[in-house]
C-alpha cells in the first residue's frame, strides 16, 4: 500500500472519528461528545479541525499525532458498537487491513 493509500486511509479514519457513529453518546444530551477528550487527548473541535485539514497538517506536531494514534487505535479497539455497514461507510479497508497500516504508522512515528 503506498503513501498516497495510507493517507486517504488515515484521513478517512480522522473523519470517522470527528464526525462519525463511533464515539458520540446519544444518551448523553447536550454533550455527546463527552468521552472524546478522555479516549483522545483532545476535544472534539480540535479533532475535527485536525481531520477537516490533514494531510495538510504537521504531522510532527503532539496534537496531530494523537489525533492519528488515537483515532486508529479506538476505531480498532474501543467498544464503539458501530455496525460492518457504519464501518465501511466511513472506512475503505476492513479493520485487519486497518491494523496492518497503524502498526506501519506506529513504527515510523
Amino acid at each position: 500500500m503506498g503513501k498516497f493509500d495510507t493517507e486517504k486511509i488515515i484521513s478517512e479514519c480522522l473523519k470517522a472519528a470527528a464526525y462519525g457513529p463511533f464515539f458520540i453518546d446519544e444518551a448523553a444530551g447536550d454533550d455527546k461528545y463527552w468521552e472524546i477528550h478522555t479516549i483522545f487527548g483532545l476535544d472534539i473541535d480540535e479533532l475535527k479541525k485536525i481531520a477537516d485539514k490533514y494531510p495538510d497538517v504537521n504531522q510532527k506536531n503532539e496534537s496531530v499525532k494523537l489525533a492519528i494514534n488515537n483515532s486508529l487505535n479506538n476505531l480498532l479497539g474501543y467498544p464503539h458498537q458501530c455496525t460492518e455497514e457504519q464501518w465501511d461507510k466511513y472506512i475503505s479497508v476492513k479493520p485487519d487491513k486497518l491494523y496492518e497500516i497503524f502498526k506501519k504508522w506506529r513504527k515510523e512515528n
